[in-house]
């Protein structure tokens, strides 16, 4: 338990666990559910780690996409382009700037999950939806997104793979 702790960075806190945090306690006061465990607060700190990685790919393939698509975000550098990597590199700064970026995302992820929580717990209860019925539709929500985020963060891994490699043909 000690090496998760060690091993979480400021962008874990402020993208996975703040995030949950907040979930969970607009889930428990907006939605009448309680998630996390108040007993046990090593299964409550995984809980929050994973809660908030969903929130974070929501918030990465959906949310980004949605903003991007309505002009709300506009920017001719993408974090997936080559001018965003080698800025990284040279300056410290973009890094803390990024984190504070994928934040304020997550927290927009953060709140529409939970207003489409609220939405299906009315729907639930005004159909009378069998609870297996539900958790299997969470389920396979699950798979698509982390099916989804493999195939974006292997993407990622090939751009910086391939500038890599240009880097170094470059060298020489």
């Amino acid at each position: 338990m000690e090496q998760f702790f060690n091993r979480l960075e400021n962008y874990n806190i402020f993208n996975y666990i703040l995030p949950a945090i907040i979930f969970d306690i607009g889930c428990r006061l907006y939605i009448d559910i309680e998630l996390i465990p108040k007993d046990n607060p090593v299964l409550a700190v995984f809980i929050y780690y994973f809660i908030g990685l969903v929130i974070s790919r929501v918030g990465s393939l959906i949310v980004k996409p949605l903003l991007w698509k309505s002009k709300t975000m506009n920017s001719k550098f993408s974090s997936e382009s080559t001018d965003f990597y080698v800025a990284e590199q040279k300056d410290p700064k973009i890094k803390i700037l990024f984190t504070d970026y994928n934040m304020y995302r997550n927290f927009i992820a953060t709140f529409l999950l939970l207003l489409l929580f609220k939405l299906s717990r009315c729907f639930i209860d005004y159909f009378n939806v069998n609870s297996c019925i539900y958790y299997t539709i969470i389920c396979l929500l699950l798979i698509l997104i982390f099916t989804l985020s493999y195939k974006k963060q292997l993407y990622y891994i090939h751009k910086r793979i391939d500038y890599s490699k240009k880097e170094n043909e470059d060298k020489k």
